[in-house]
């Protein structure tokens, strides 16, 4: 037993001393690798500092050389006498000296138009001023006007006036032209226009009144801040019943001092279409004398002014109107009419579009009167012109005084391709002849509004307005001028 105990022992031992000895053996192996490791990795730092040391002073040594080879030519370049010859020797080519030149010419326009491009966009960008505007939003819904904020229109001409609108009138070309009337020639207009003015909202209104708060520097007209205006627009330019509207001095006078704001509103745009219709007939002070003139629906607001000139010219005057306006017409018996058809019921017009015309109540009244040397249509309705001749003289004539179909509306890709190459070469010849285009409608200028103010001053012409309006009431405007009761013109007031 004790043996064995003794060999078992031995051999722990013997166990234990080799794996001292493997442990011993491993460590000093791990030693020498550690050992040869830091030795090479030694070795490698101290060779790539040499070498990049090599590279630091190889490169420090260039740029030395570099430094004085420079300092040597900027020695030689500086010099006068070198500058000189070198100077002398390049412009003695005379292609060289054109080069040269334009070269300089390049490096100027260039340095110039990169400043002005820098101040241009470095511009403070303000924001857009608005004001209040009766406006159409949309050709096809029927609450299309609204009151809306559009753009302060700005100076087109050096010669524009701005008006501060007090009152705006609105007709009933207004609300054709909400609905579309003219849109296609506007359309066409508005693209060859040299600033971008949007198609809506299309401001409406053809005439106002107001005081002028800013004139051009060229302008010529003699206006001044302050004075008390009015003007007229055609019906493809934007409307002016707005707080502020921007036109030529061509289209803008003073107006009568008779009359104030709402009155003087009324009547530029209905009294220019009446004074240019009866300028195209020869119809003056001097010819006007004896002559039997029919006026139909003298209190609108073109046959107010009709029938008050024409009677003031010695003309016999017949007017027709709705029972309503009878007061009126008899309020202007002395400028207007002495003989008056009226029409009883609630809607006349069918007096005027009756199947059996011969029973007609207009017609029988028009039977028992003399023939006619002029009859006025001043109202849009349909009538049968073939039929109303039987009552003019031989050398009798229908005047139309309604704007009339615009047919460019009903263009197709075709028509309005070439409607843009008409609109297209009379802009050019504008523009070559230093003119104003005119697409149609009556003439609008100072001249036509200075002798309207002359009437009016001179009480020859009293203007009529049915009722006034605010902005916010401008469905209840059109409903009114669009009825068949309306008299005169009716107003928006800005004030």
């Amino acid at each position: 037993m004790d043996a064995a105990k003794q060999r078992v022992g031995d051999v722990v031992g013997a166990v234990k001393n080799n794996l001292s000895m493997a442990t011993e053996s491993g460590l000093r192996v791990v030693r020498q690798y550690s050992d040869e490791g830091r030795t090479l990795a030694l070795r490698t730092l101290s060779e790539a500092n040499s070498e990049a040391g090599t590279v630091v002073r190889n490169a420090w040594s260039s740029f030395i050389q570099l430094v004085q080879r420079l300092k040597t030519s900027a020695r030689e370049v500086l010099d006068p006498s070198v500058l000189y010859e070198e100077l002398r020797i390049f412009f003695r080519d005379e292609i060289a000296r054109n080069n040269a030149f334009a070269i300089l010419i390049g490096l100027g326009f260039g340095t110039t138009g990169g400043f002005m491009l820098g101040m241009w966009l470095a511009r403070p960008h303000l924001p857009t001023p608005i004001m209040k505007s009766i406006a159409s939003t949309s050709f096809r819904d029927p609450d299309n006007v609204v009151v809306c904020q559009t753009a302060v229109p700005q100076f087109q001409s050096a010669s524009d006036i701005l008006v501060r609108v007090r009152a705006a009138s609105l007709n009933r070309i207004d609300r054709r032209i909400a609905f579309g009337y003219g849109r296609t020639l506007r359309r066409m207009i508005r693209t060859y226009n040299s600033t971008y003015d949007p198609e809506l909202p299309l401001v409406l209104g053809r005439s106002c009144a107001g005081i002028v708060e800013a004139v051009g520097t060229g302008s010529k007209s003699g206006l001044e801040i302050g004075d008390e205006v009015w003007l007229a627009t055609h019906w493809y330019e934007p409307g002016v019943a707005s707080e502020f509207v921007v036109v030529p001095e061509t289209r803008v006078s003073r107006k009568p001092f008779l009359i104030g704001f709402e009155g003087a509103a009324s009547l530029p745009y209905s009294g220019s279409i009446a004074l240019n219709l009866l300028d195209e007939h020869h119809l003056t002070e001097h010819t006007c004398k004896g002559r039997q003139i029919l006026v139909q629906d003298a209190c609108s607001p073109v046959g107010c002014v009709i029938t008050q000139l024409v009677h003031k010219w010695g003309a016999h005057v017949t007017a027709t109107c709705h029972t309503r306006s009878v007061p009126v017409i008899n309020n202007l018996e002395e400028r207007g009419a002495a003989d008056i058809i009226t029409f009883d019921n609630e809607h006349f017009r069918s007096n005027f579009i009756d199947v059996n015309v011969e029973k007609s109540n207009f017609i029988n009244e028009l039977t028992s009167r003399p023939k006619f040397h002029y009859i006025f249509l001043t109202t849009r309705l349909g009538y049968d012109y073939k039929f109303l001749e039987k009552f003019l003289t031989k050398d009798g004539v229908i005047v139309d005084a309604v704007e009339p179909e615009q047919s460019t509306d009903d263009y197709g890709v075709v028509g309005r391709f070439f409607l843009g190459t008409y609109v297209r070469c009379r802009k050019v010849a504008a523009v070559l002849f230093r003119t104003s285009v005119d697409w149609g409608g009556p003439h609008l200028c100072h001249f036509v509004l200075e002798r309207l103010a002359g009437f009016v001053n001179d009480e020859t012409l009293k203007t009529v307005v049915d009722r006034v309006y605010t902005p916010n009431e401008v469905e209840r405007a059109l409903e009114h001028i669009c009825s068949e009761k309306s008299i005169g013109s009716t107003i928006i007031s800005f004030r």
